[in-house]
């Protein structure tokens, strides 16, 4: 349906972030609604700040916060410098949400597009008659948080800390923004099996996986069978996600193996609880290398050859699709379908499950032609993973939203 020849514009986004700035939120939220401002359909964005965007956009449709994230930017220093635990996310998330909330009037009407977290808006805009899309860049928060217990269970992590507190809050608010719901964009099957299950029409759930910059992350043939076998893993393990990245997991799959000849690699930072975890593998982890935060982790990818993704629960896993991109091999959960092809680009194993990890590193171990045959499939099929065409699937699932609600 097209709706560039009507005056009125019918989507407002709203999102906790610095609007069109590099980086996977900065250059997500953008093209979330890039190809709906092509056509005509965007009302206004509302956002942290707009000084950063390097993309073509009207910026006067941009609304941002008042001195554009200086206040937000405050609150990051006095949890890096001075209190480590200081909830800076919830805070800040808090404060632009009472503010996107007030720039909400009896003008707006159509559609009201959302990250998680603003529920002030999300209640004015279902004030104001709006229907709302949320822009869920996790699974279901119900779902992060039933994750979240188990994995404590299993490792005996039951002293709750001032993070565990601060996360809590955080999931339990998005829960509640879930009740204002009308419609879902999800980027993964894994993602939106989530939502259904929490009672959501399947119907009123899109999903649209993420786009990959084809340009940084290059192709690069895998190292020849006679240099070292390198296992790479890359994510930051931190207090959210320590539980969830399935680290633990890869780590006893790796200490079982003992492989020779071959070492794991694991980029980015690990926070106190990842700390914990870590140690309880240590002393069989002799062939592992902890590179802390990398802040180009292309060349890390071109040095592997296979990446690992043991992910417990979390939204898609962008790192999956980088890996791909620069022709790696991927043994992954479930969690970034539809994106890899079993056994082409290559393989699933069930989440939580190390004996299956250990199957599929000691086949690619023992099969180098095939680490080469499944990184050069993988990617030709990253390439079909652009962010324009994330950002035309989401375009063409608001056109059809608005068009039913018209309906109605």
């Amino acid at each position: 349906m097209d709706l560039s020849g009507r005056d009125e514009r019918r989507v407002t986004l709203v999102a906790y972030t610095h609007f069109g700035a590099r980086g996977l939120k900065g250059t997500g939220m953008y093209y979330l609604v890039r190809e709906a401002w092509k056509r005509g359909y965007v009302r206004r964005v509302v956002a942290v700040s707009k000084k950063r965007c390097r993309y073509e956009f009207d910026l006067d449709l941009v609304d941002t916060l008042p001195g554009q994230s200086r206040v937000i930017s405050l609150l990051g220093k006095i949890r890096r410098k001075v209190w480590r635990s200081f909830p800076a996310r919830w805070l800040g998330e808090a404060i632009f949400d009472r503010y996107a909330a007030s720039r909400l009037g009896k003008n707006d009407r159509g559609l009201l597009l959302t990250t998680p977290g603003m529920i002030r808006t999300t209640t004015q805009g279902k004030a104001l008659g709006l229907t709302t899309v949320l822009y869920a860049a996790t699974p279901h928060p119900q779902s992060l948080i039933t994750e979240t217990l188990a994995e404590k269970r299993v490792f005996g992590l039951g002293a709750e800390r001032e993070e565990d507190r601060n996360r809590s809050r955080v999931r339990q608010r998005d829960v509640s923004q879930m009740e204002r719901i009308d419609y879902v964009i999800a980027i993964s099957d894994y993602s939106k099996a989530s939502y259904v299950a929490q009672g959501i029409p399947a119907k009123r759930v899109c999903v649209a996986p993420l786009g990959v910059d084809l340009e940084r992350f290059r192709f690069a043939p895998t190292p020849p069978a006679d240099e070292r076998f390198t296992a790479l893993f890359v994510g930051h393990v931190n207090e959210t996600t320590a539980l969830l990245k399935g680290l633990q997991y890869l780590l006893q799959a790796w200490s079982e193996l003992r492989f020779e000849g071959a070492n794991l690699v694991v980029c980015g930072k690990i926070g106190e609880e990842g700390r914990e975890l870590v140690r309880r593998f240590e002393k069989r982890l002799g062939n592992v290398e902890f590179t802390g935060y990398v802040s180009n982790p292309a060349e890390y990818f071109h040095r592997a050859s296979v990446f690992v993704f043991p992910s417990v629960s979390e939204g898609f896993g962008k790192v999956v699709l980088e890996a791909m991109a620069s022709g790696r091999p991927v043994i992954a959960t479930p969690i970034p379908s539809p994106v890899v092809r079993d056994e082409v680009d290559g393989f699933y194993v069930p989440i939580r499950d190390v004996e299956a990890l250990k199957d599929r590193l000691l086949y690619f171990y023992r099969h180098r032609d095939e680490v080469a045959r499944m990184g050069a499939n993988a990617r030709k099929r990253a390439e079909r993973f652009s962010w324009e065409a994330f950002s035309v699937r989401v375009a063409d699932f608001l056109e059809e939203v608005d068009f039913s609600r018209q309906r109605a």
